[in-house]
């Protein structure tokens, strides 16, 4: 009994230090791999140069060119219309007085705004069609704001009660209505330096959630819809042709190189690429004035997150294409129906059930509003859409693997 229980331990042992010594070659030879793998990576100049110098260039590209410097930006176009009047009738005793008039200051303070261009004024006491001349314009495009002065706006002030501004905004374009708004406001604190009312009328720089003063509001607005994209379609655009049929591939099938071990070389060195991609994303986004309402940490994790299960689709379609040029029809013909039910251009509550569906299981849906919500509203990364991402990457992963595993290659 001793003698079997000894050999039962000798061959447990010897069983044990084989898998061990497996598992180190199988390591070895994966890392070789990825080694390999970088090297015709770094002989493809044009997809190094699409991964890792296009992204940030894109970014430093946006940060120039969108801003909300007053003095590189074009003042907004607009048109002050006053209700106000001057002549005040005491009720009690009916008797007509003249009051303070304050709509022209406040047209002086719209004239000394470098934001705004006043381009007309109406007496909408004197000119009965002066709205509807004024909603023309804004209709024709030839002013992006209609300023409204209401009626008792003097006597409000005068009586310190609050002095209201109605502010029609052009919101054919939602990336210029912050850019609006500010402009409006600053006519606002013009009005209230120069008339000292500062007592008597509050002025709100910014409602929750937007841009706050000192940030671009064009810029911000943009590169969040625009990383979400970035990220996961150039992940995608470089996975589609890792498998796909081709002599490399039948070559290393006559090497002691596992299948899963050639594929698992591929994923690790593609996600490096990913991990210094996102790196230049984060450091150039927050050098080149994003403002950040979460942590770093949260968006660069989303980032990954998002562009890994780009990767992972890519593999996933490159798994099962047979050549080249099927592999990019089907890339081309997924980004585009990922695009369309990403949420971004149109919302997926207004989508039919059955698109909602296939909509809320496509990446970018859950990508945007993970990104939007970490930089706007400081939420955390780890939430329903991180974890769905995970899932919807982890499934395609596996699939591949079998479908890599399966496939007959001609040596």
């Amino acid at each position: 009994m001793m003698r079997l229980k000894k050999k039962s331990l000798r061959l447990n042992f010897e069983k044990f230090s084989n898998e061990i010594t497996n598992l180190k070659m199988s390591i070895l030879r994966i890392v070789k791999q990825v080694k390999k793998e970088f090297r015709l990576l770094w002989a493809d100049k044009f997809n190094i140069m699409l991964a890792i110098v296009m992204p940030p260039l894109i970014i430093v590209m946006l940060g120039f060119t969108m801003t909300d410097d007053s003095n590189q930006m074009q003042s907004i176009p607009c048109i002050v219309v006053s209700y106000d009047s001057n002549t005040f009738i005491n009720e009690n005793d009916l008797v007509e007085s003249k009051l303070d008039h304050y709509a022209i200051p406040y047209l002086n303070a719209v004239n000394k705004s470098d934001l705004l261009d006043l381009v007309r004024f109406y007496n909408a006491t004197e000119e009965i069609y002066a709205m509807e001349q004024a909603r023309n314009a804004l209709i024709s495009g030839s002013i992006k704001v209609i300023l409204s002065i209401p009626v008792a706006f003097t006597e409000m002030l005068e009586w310190g009660l609050p002095g209201l501004i109605d502010c029609i905004l052009d919101a054919s374009n939602i990336l210029y209505i912050q850019q609006s708004l500010n402009a409006v406001y600053d006519s606002i604190k013009i009005f209230i330096n120069d008339t000292n009312l500062t007592p008597q009328f509050e002025v709100h720089g910014f409602e929750e959630f937007t841009i706050p003063e000192g940030y671009s509001s064009s810029f911000n607005s943009s590169i969040v819809m625009a990383l979400s994209f970035m990220v996961f379609g150039i992940a995608f655009v470089l996975s589609i042709l890792v498998i796909v049929q081709e002599k490399p591939i039948a070559r290393l099938l006559l090497t002691p190189l596992k299948r899963s071990e050639i594929l698992t070389s591929k994923y690790i060195a593609y996600m490096l690429v990913l991990l210094l991609q996102v790196t230049l994303l984060v450091i150039t986004s927050l050098s080149m004035g994003l403002y950040l309402a979460g942590s770093i940490l949260d968006l660069f994790i989303a980032l990954f997150i998002i562009g890994f299960s780009g990767l992972a689709l890519g593999v996933f379609i490159s798994s099962q294409s047979k050549t080249k040029t099927q592999a990019n029809q089907l890339f081309l013909a997924a980004y585009l129906v990922i695009i369309l039910l990403s949420g971004i251009f149109i919302p997926i509550e207004n989508m039919p059930s059955f698109l909602q569906f296939f909509a809320y299981v496509l990446p970018l849906s859950h990508g945007d509003p993970m990104i939007r919500g970490i930089i706007t509203k400081g939420q955390h990364v780890f939430g329903m859409h991180f974890f769905w991402l995970f899932i919807i990457s982890l499934i395609l992963i596996i699939i591949s693997f079998v479908i890599f595993r399966r496939r007959k290659y001609e040596v």
